[in-house]
C-alpha cells in the first residue's frame, strides 16, 4: 500500500491530490490514507497536507528504496526485479551470482555502498555510502557473444542521456567511461557468461560519482576524478539520476537488438571525448602513441598510430593517455 501511494504521490510530485483520489485509487479510505501519509513522513518525505485540497509531495529523502525507484522508473521497461542493498562488496558480483541461480532478465542490483567495488582490468572503484550510485543490470540478450560486448557502449550513451537531461553534458570515452570536463566521473564494467554460440547473461556494472566533494576522493585519483556535484556546484538527488538511467538504457537497448551498435552511433558520436586527441593506446602487450579518429558502426575505435597513413580498427584496448 505504502508503495502505491508513493507512485501516486511521485507521479503528481509539486501538486496536489485529492484524498479522495488517492482513497479511490488505492481501494482504501480516507483514514488509511492519513495512516500511509504519515507512515512515508517517519521515512523522511516531505508531503504537505491542506483541509479540503489533499496531499503533495515536496521533497523526498536522497535514499534508494525500491518504492522510489518503482515510482520513478517509466512504466513498460524491462526493468522487472530491483535489489536495493545497503551495503554489498559488489553489484557486478552479486548480479552474476543472481544470474547463476535462475535471476530474471531485467534485475537492477544497487548499493549504497560497495566494500570491494571493482573497476575495468581489477582496478578498485571507490565506493562511499550515501554519494554515489552502483548499479548493475543483468541481461539476457538474444544475440551472440561477439555483439553482446557492445552493450557497455549501449550504457555509456544512456548514461551521457540521462545526465544530459539533468543539465550535465558529459563525453564519452571510449571503451567505457564518462568525463566531465577533463576528469572521470563514471565507469562501465561489463561481465558475460557465454557458450560458444549463445549468451547466458551479460552483466553491466556502473559506478557514477554523483555527490562527492573534493575532500572525498582519496590521493592517488583526486587530480583525475571529479563528480556531477564538483562540475555543477549542486548536489543531485541520485534515486532520480538512476531512473533516467535505466529510462534511457531501456530505450537503447530497444534499438541495439534492432539495428546493432549503428543505430546508437550519433549518440556516441557527439560525446566522443577522445576525437581527434593524441593518445597512447595499449593493445595486448604493446602500446604506442597515435590519434584517435573516432568509432565505427561496430563500436571499434578508429587508430591512427604515429607515422602511419591510415586508421586502424582497434575491438580490445585501453587508453593509457591522453592529449588535452
Amino acid at each position: 500500500m505504502g508503495d502505491r501511494l508513493h507512485r501516486i504521490l511521485v507521479e503528481r510530485k509539486g501538486s496536489f491530490v485529492s484524498g479522495e483520489e488517492i482513497a479511490g485509487r488505492m481501494g482504501i479510505s480516507r483514514a488509511a490514507v492519513w495512516k500511509r501519509v504519515m507512515a512515508l513522513r517517519g521515512e523522511g518525505y516531505a508531503i504537505e497536507g491542506a483541509r479540503g485540497t489533499g496531499y503533495r509531495l515536496t521533497e523526498m529523502p536522497d535514499r534508494l528504496t525500491e518504492a522510489d525507484l518503482r515510482a520513478r522508473v517509466r512504466p513498460g521497461g524491462p526493468w522487472v526485479t530491483f535489489a536495493v542493498l545497503d551495503e554489498t562488496d559488489s553489484t557486478n558480483s552479486r548480479a552474476m551470482e543472481m544470474a547463476e541461480s535462475g535471476a530474471p532478465h531485467g534485475t537492477v542490483v544497487v548499493a549504497d555502498s560497495q566494500t570491494g567495488g571493482r573497476g575495468r582490468l581489477g582496478r578498485r572503484w571507490i565506493s562511499p555510502p550515501g554519494m554515489n550510485l552502483y548499479v548493475s543490470l543483468l541481461l539476457r540478450p538474444d544475440v551472440p557473444p561477439a555483439g553482446a560486448t557492445h552493450l557497455s557502449l549501449v550504457a555509456g550513451v544512456a548514461l551521457a542521456d540521462a545526465l544530459e537531461g539533468m543539465g550535465v553534458p558529459g563525453g564519452l570515452k571510449w571503451p567505457n567511461d564518462l568525463f566531465l570536463g577533463d576528469r572521470k566521473a563514471a565507469g562501465i564494467l561489463a561481465e558475460m557468461a557465454s557458450d560458444p554460440d549463445r549468451v547466458r547473461h551479460v552483466v553491466i556494472g556502473v559506478g557514477i560519482n554523483v555527490n562527492m566533494e573534493p575532500g572525498d576522493f582519496p590521493p592517488e585519483i583526486s587530480g583525475r576524478a571529479t563528480s556531477l556535484r564538483i562540475r555543477a556546484g549542486r548536489p543531485f538527488p541520485r534515486a532520480e539520476l538512476l531512473a533516467r538511467f535505466l529510462d534511457a538504457f531501456a530505450g537503447l537497448y530497444g534499438e541495439f537488438l534492432a539495428g546493432g551498435f549503428a543505430a546508437l552511433r550519433d549518440g556516441w558520436d557527439r560525446r566522443d571525448f577522445l576525437r581527434g586527441r593524441r593518445v597512447l593506446l595499449r593493445r595486448g602487450r604493446g602500446e604506442g602513441w597515435g590519434v584517435a579518429e573516432g568509432v565505427d558502426p561496430d563500436g571499434a575505435l578508429r587508430f591512427r598510430p604515429d607515422g602511419v597513413g591510415s586508421a586502424e580498427t582497434v575491438h580490445s584496448g585501453e587508453i593509457l593517455e591522453f592529449g588535452r
